[in-house]
């Protein structure tokens, strides 16, 4: 996933009910229905419920050339996988109504390989091989760390 520097990227945010569009919209709770436009080769669902990790991980991702969508809840995650492909996934452990394991479970519900990097605040061994025996990708501290996600994204290319 080597980043493009001549891209402008976007930042988007997005949450269940009440949603901030740039060039990527989803159905909301009315049903209101939109259209999801990839603008670079590479896309990431950012996953939080945390508007500075939305934000640290935005301005991380996007130094590097790549999109990305931050949505703060299971139901904003199902409704934007439900519209478009994704790369990578960056995931809350802990969301407001749900954690880690409900993305992963659409993840698989909508046959989508989607690697998922989940982030905690309290990131220690016990809570990363939790995370890797469910399925995850990788697991990170919270706030991120550039060196981290940078990582993160290596490793997910060379699997893919």
């Amino acid at each position: 996933m080597n980043g493009n520097p001549q891209h402008q990227t976007q930042r988007i945010f997005l949450n269940a009910s009440q949603l901030s569009v740039g060039s990527v919209t989803v159905e909301d709770e009315a049903g209101k229905y939109l259209a999801l436009k990839r603008t670079s080769p590479y896309q990431i669902l950012i996953v939080s419920d945390d508007p500075d990790n939305c934000i640290a991980l935005t301005i991380i991702l996007e130094r590097e050339g790549w999109d990305t969508i931050c949505t703060s809840s299971v139901s904003g995650c199902r409704a934007v996988l439900s519209l478009g492909s994704f790369d990578l996934a960056f995931c809350d452990r802990r969301l407001p109504d749900g954690n880690y394991l409900d993305v992963l479970a659409i993840t698989h519900s909508l046959k989508y390989h989607l690697p998922l990097v989940v982030t905690s605040r309290q990131a220690d061994w016990d809570q990363y091989l939790e995370a890797l025996r469910h399925g995850a990708f990788e697991l990170i501290a919270s706030p991120p760390r550039g060196s981290d996600v940078l990582w993160a994204l290596a490793q997910a290319d060379r699997r893919q």
